[in-house]
């Protein structure tokens, strides 16, 4: 669900999934699974390119030198990744999200790696401290550092709402300005274990959804920039690809 609050009210829901998946898994996922594929074409794949440093590297070792940078101990970690798979080879995840565990199963980091159309990324970087441990939803905020939609400029901050995932799935992202609400965008997932017959339904239920996912973003902002009268605001040049935000 997107929902825009200002200069007019403007809501979409749209339906959706996403895989989760342990990184050190993704070797494996041809030999479990004929239909999902890494690094290769399949009906479902996950490539390294389309994550983390995007020049064919793998995503483990982009993603430990973040967690040291954020001075988390790199040993044994687990970590999952939330995203869009390429479907018959085409794809594009606006928010992909690395879930980043220790030895002891406890979440230690988050990686929200956010995409526009014009082809650029960036990445928030949360560290979780043990008092957050113990909730039900992880919290964090930080100011926007990267231009996705050209109806809003950069002078605004996000508020993050996020669940561990387990049978289901919870994520917000609210933006505001002058302390004022003025966007949010929320997943809402159940668990479904992934096999043969859950790829195929998948399948044949969002065929397209990777495209379906790029043309819903232009047709709604046809329509907030032609009828709610929404301002233009023009891409400003990408000055960092990351921000790490210590607790």
């Amino acid at each position: 669900m997107h929902k825009r609050f200002v200069p007019k009210e403007h809501k979409f829901t749209y339906s959706i999934f996403y895989t989760l998946i342990n990184i050190d898994d993704l070797d494996d996922l041809k030999k479990k699974y004929i239909f999902f594929s890494y690094n290769s074409f399949n009906l479902f794949s996950i490539y390294d390119r389309d994550h983390g440093p995007r020049n064919n590297k793998k995503i483990k070792p982009w993603i430990l030198n973040i967690l040291k940078k954020t001075g988390i101990k790199t040993m044994n970690n687990k970590i999952f990744i939330l995203s869009i798979p390429r479907i018959l080879g085409h794809v594009f995840n606006p928010l992909t999200i690395f879930f980043c565990y220790n030895y002891k199963n406890n979440l230690e980091a988050l990686i929200y790696e956010v995409k526009n159309t014009f082809n650029e990324q960036h990445c928030y970087v949360f560290k979780l401290n043990k008092k957050d441990l113990k909730k039900k939803y992880f919290n964090h905020s930080c100011k926007k550092k990267f231009h996705v939609s050209p109806f809003w400029d950069m002078s605004a901050n996000y508020n993050f709402k996020i669940k561990n995932p387990d049978y289901n799935f919870f994520s917000s992202i609210t933006m505001n300005k002058n302390n004022k609400k003025i966007f949010n965008a929320v997943l809402n997932c159940k668990y479904k274990k992934i096999n043969y017959k859950n790829l195929l339904i998948l399948f044949l239920k969002f065929p397209f959804l990777t495209i379906k996912v790029v043309l819903a973003i232009y047709f709604e902002a046809f329509k907030i920039f032609i009828f709610k009268g929404a301002k233009y605001f023009k891409k400003p040049r990408l000055n960092s690809k990351l921000t790490l935000n210590k607790k």
